[in-house]
């Protein structure tokens, strides 16, 4: 991260792009990227995130704003003049180089003395681990090795700045989670900034060290990963961000961020934190809770405690997932680590439930009731 008062590396003032003369993918886009930061951009299919990596690297213009690099201008500077490293989902490797050839490209473009092409493209396959590959071609590559030499691509002639759009879309699960920790390591040891897209929350959160959360060309919510998943600012960043348990309510009683909320239609009253703004008593309000945030037990404390039946069981391997109708309330989904004791459950078991008002956030306006939306 940027040392304390170092002036951004990129902002983004009041950007829009517009297609068509009326479609606009980004809106009034205000963004700072820090000095040495690893930030993501998520979000879904169509939410402006690729759009505004692709006008920081120059692919696309902004409609209307201005974008600074280092406190200059970038709109009129050439996407080859713009000094980052960019990697995508497709690797991009040319299929006739060898991987140490691959490498040296771009420092050959940049007319670097053969010896310093030499140096620079030893060190980089050492930093991602491909020194004893350098001499073989793209297709004897598998998925991961080619993302490690687009990766290493993008590091080899030390740009102030990596763009990555999806970069690891194409691969498998287990070699994409064990790609994330590589990426991570190699920020952490070069110090320089990275600007990360992707619409998979599980590897913003493990990677960044901010993420924003774009929806309809707009930023809905910026800040550390931890802020984000556990504080969301709206119902979209809360159901985006993870699973989450919904339900509709009327405010009962409201004190600051605490309120008291009747789950509605006619059922019990529980209490919750609000997630902003204020709210008045018989305001609609929507309500969420993590599906980890409920315990199958009254514990000391909880503000919120009902006996549920459990309608259905499925084991995930290190924990169980929960379908639980709670009289009242509705149909909540739990998370129960098999680690721990009493993980054996049989449907129309009687099981005590509870969760505590501070991870029980409170949206004003109504959203879908009695609902949880998958990862």
């Amino acid at each position: 991260m940027t040392k304390h008062g170092a002036a951004p590396l990129v902002v983004f003032d009041n950007v829009d792009k517009v297609y068509d003369g009326s479609t606009k993918v980004v809106d009034a886009l205000n963004l700072q990227i820090e000095q040495g930061e690893f930030l993501t951009l998520l979000g879904p299919s169509g939410s402006g995130k690729t759009t505004t990596l692709m006008m920081l690297a120059g692919f696309e213009a902004p409609t209307r704003g201005t974008i600074l690099f280092d406190g200059a201008p970038l709109n009129n500077v050439p996407t080859y003049k713009r000094d980052f490293g960019i990697v995508f989902q497709n690797y991009a490797l040319f299929p006739h180089m060898t991987v140490a050839e691959n490498l040296a490209f771009p420092l050959r473009m940049r007319r670097e003395s053969a010896a310093d092409i030499e140096t620079r493209v030893q060190r980089t396959l050492g930093m991602v681990k491909l020194d004893a590959l350098k001499d073989r071609m793209p297709t004897q590559l598998s998925g991961g090795q080619q993302q490690r030499v687009a990766l290493a691509r993008a590091l080899v002639f030390e740009p102030r700045m990596v763009l990555m759009d999806e970069p690891l879309g194409a691969l498998d699960k287990q070699l994409r989670e064990h790609m994330q920790l590589e990426i991570k390591r190699l920020h952490e040891e070069l110090g320089i900034a990275m600007l990360y897209v992707t619409h998979d929350q599980s590897e913003a959160l493990t990677m960044s060290d901010r993420i924003a959360v774009f929806d309809e060309g707009r930023i809905q919510q910026i800040g550390s990963p931890r802020d984000v998943y556990a504080r969301p600012q709206s119902t979209f960043v809360a159901s985006f961000m993870g699973e989450n348990n919904r339900l509709d309510g009327t405010v009962q009683t409201a004190q600051g961020h605490d309120v008291s909320v009747q789950i509605t239609p006619g059922g019990p009253t529980v209490r919750a934190a609000l997630a902003g703004g204020t709210v008045q008593v018989a305001d609609t309000v929507t309500l969420m809770v993590r599906p980890e945030c409920i315990r199958l037990s009254h514990e000391d404390g909880a503000a919120n405690r009902f006996d549920g039946r459990i309608a259905e069981v499925v084991y995930h391997g290190d924990h169980v997932r929960l379908s639980l109708v709670v009289d009242g309330v509705g149909t909540l989904v739990a998370r129960h680590p098999v680690s721990e004791t009493g993980t054996e459950f049989t449907p129309g078991d009687i099981v005590p439930v509870s969760w505590s008002a501070q991870q029980m956030r409170a949206f004003a306006g109504k959203g879908p009731s009695n609902t949880s939306n998958g990862d």
